[in-house]
């Protein structure tokens, strides 16, 4: 015959009994281990139907449970009980099943022992009982009628009189109701964790977990303002020039001559006309012609009597002055591209690219994966520039190319870990409220090529349950004024307790620790 040991679970539930007796063998023994702060069992109506089940799936049912109000029904319901599951397997005594009453107008035989000394040859006589009717050695005798009528009127006045007492009782004798609520308590828990390459899954022991390097490849361009200024030509200068036989034969300038200066810096002219100028024959004859300075801005500018050299062959049968000065160059501020101006859309867009290289990375993320910001980390592959620094232009334009690489952790493994030490460090007559469980973000402390090593932290709220059976005992006959007293040094409480009573004629809570109804709430 097997014994089967099953710890129902809190809140335990009728329907979770009666499956674990469905799922035994016929004959086997179910131990059902109720947990210590639930009285749901404490019912006849229940413990009823859970032997009912028990006979009709042919198996042995007891209870491991220190609860009174639950022992005393199971002894109503013939179900053993014991204090601990220990003690069930060397002294289980399953009570018998009640014997069917025999059916009325069945016949039943059976043989009276004969005396000590019967005639040599003589048997025992024998009765036989059919019916109303009983034969003693073939003589018929009847039974006496009616006699169960006396019987079930005894039984009917003695459930009358049970009732009426119990009734009186119920009516008479004081009842309270205590409602508590334990408090709750925080604890904090932190683990540090190392993820490395390499680990095929979390190791609690070693403090690690899965990691693995990921790399993705962006690119882009951006266009941005100019900010630089400089000074630059913005006119030519313009002028006249008188050009001066040095021959007796006429001398023909082509336009287009250059002409120059030859004191300081050299500022070259260009006769402007758009014909051919005559100069007379005879030394010393004279003509004019308009002149532009070759370059552009104030270097144009220059006073009388500069101009006095004519460029190329022409220069040994002409020579040239400026009677007058020259004017009209000038210079405009223009926007120039500068370092700071590359540099700061340099910046501009590695950011941006930055920002799509996580979103790439995150992409290639398995479940319960996460790659920590720090982690990841660029590489140019390639950077062009459409403008120099000091090049004049309003705009420069770059296009980049990088590389993000980073280190995906196994933060999901991260956080069991982080729970299982929470759980782990609970105290044993504490109960963890599951509901109330967090997970703090990591914290970062070391980073390589191939590990992260960090701080994950978790958190949940547990109380210390509180057995309705030891408020029972501990508020037995105490007066109603020091209940509340009794129950917050013994507990550690939420908030102060709530106690009625009814029928208060002594003003103190029931000696008899079934008629204290205490409920337990949930904080």
């Amino acid at each position: 015959m097997t014994l089967h040991t099953i710890e129902l679970s809190s809140p335990a539930t009728l329907a979770a009994a009666v499956a674990a007796l469905r799922e035994a063998a016929p004959g086997d023994r179910v131990l059902l281990v109720l947990p210590d702060a639930d009285d749901d069992f404490a019912s006849e109506v229940r413990l009823q139907v859970l032997r009912r089940e028990a006979d009709a799936a042919q198996v042995q049912v007891g209870l491991v449970t220190g609860d009174r109000d639950t022992k005393q029904w199971a002894r109503a319901a013939r179900i053993p009980t014991f204090a601990t599951a220990a003690k069930a397997e060397g002294r289980w005594r399953y009570p018998k099943p009640e014997a069917p009453l025999p059916s009325p107008g069945i016949a039943r035989s059976f043989v009276v022992p004969p005396p000590a000394k019967v005639g040599r040859g003589l048997a025992g006589p024998s009765v036989v009982t059919v019916g109303g009717r009983t034969v003693l050695d073939g003589r018929t005798r009847r039974r006496k009628r009616h006699g169960w009528l006396r019987a079930l009127g005894y039984l009917l006045v003695t459930v009358i009189l049970a009732a009426a007492v119990v009734g009186a009782g119920a009516f008479l004798l004081p009842r309270a109701t205590v409602t508590i609520t334990p408090a709750r308590t925080r604890l904090v828990s932190s683990i540090d964790i190392s993820a490395q390459t390499g680990i095929e899954a979390p190791d609690l022991t070693n403090k690690v977990v899965p990691a693995r390097l990921v790399q993705a490849r962006v690119e882009g361009s951006t266009t941005a303002q100019a900010t630089g200024s400089d000074f630059a030509p913005a006119a030519k200068a313009t002028g006249t020039v008188t050009l001066i036989n040095k021959t007796a034969r006429e001398v023909q300038v082509p336009a287009g001559t250059t002409v120059r200066t030859t004191t300081g810096d050299n500022v070259a002219f260009r006769i402007t006309q758009g014909i051919t100028v005559t100069v007379p024959a005879g030394i010393g004859q004279r003509t004019t012609a308009p002149v532009e300075a070759v370059e552009s801005g104030r270097v144009g500018n220059v006073p009388a009597s500069t101009i006095n050299e004519v460029e190329g062959a022409l220069g040994l049968s002409v020579r040239v002055t400026n009677e007058a000065p020259t004017g009209g160059g000038s210079v405009a501020d223009i926007t120039v591209v500068t370092q700071a101006d590359k540099d700061r859309a340099r910046g501009e867009l590695e950011e941006e690219l930055q920002r799509q290289a996580y979103a790439s990375l995150g992409q290639s993320l398995r479940q319960g994966e996460y790659i920590p910001p720090e982690t990841v980390k660029t590489f140019t592959l390639a950077e062009t520039y459409d403008r120099f620094a000091g090049e004049h232009a309003d705009n420069v334009g770059l296009q980049l190319q990088l590389l993000a690489r980073g280190m995906a952790i196994d933060l999901a493994g991260a956080n069991d870990l982080a729970e299982q030490t929470l759980r782990e460090s609970i105290p044993a007559d504490h109960y963890l409220l599951e509901e109330s469980i967090q997970l703090g973000k990591p914290t970062y402390n070391r980073f390589d090529e191939e590990a992260v090593s960090f701080t994950q932290t978790a958190s949940a709220e547990t109380l210390v349950p509180i057995r309705t059976g030891d408020v029972r005992s501990l508020l037995a006959g105490a007066s109603l004024a020091e209940a509340p007293g009794i129950l917050a040094r013994r507990f550690d409480l939420a908030s102060a307790p709530t106690i009625t009573l009814d029928h208060d004629w002594l003003g103190r809570l029931p000696y008899i620790p079934t008629r204290i109804t205490v409920r337990v709430l949930r904080p």
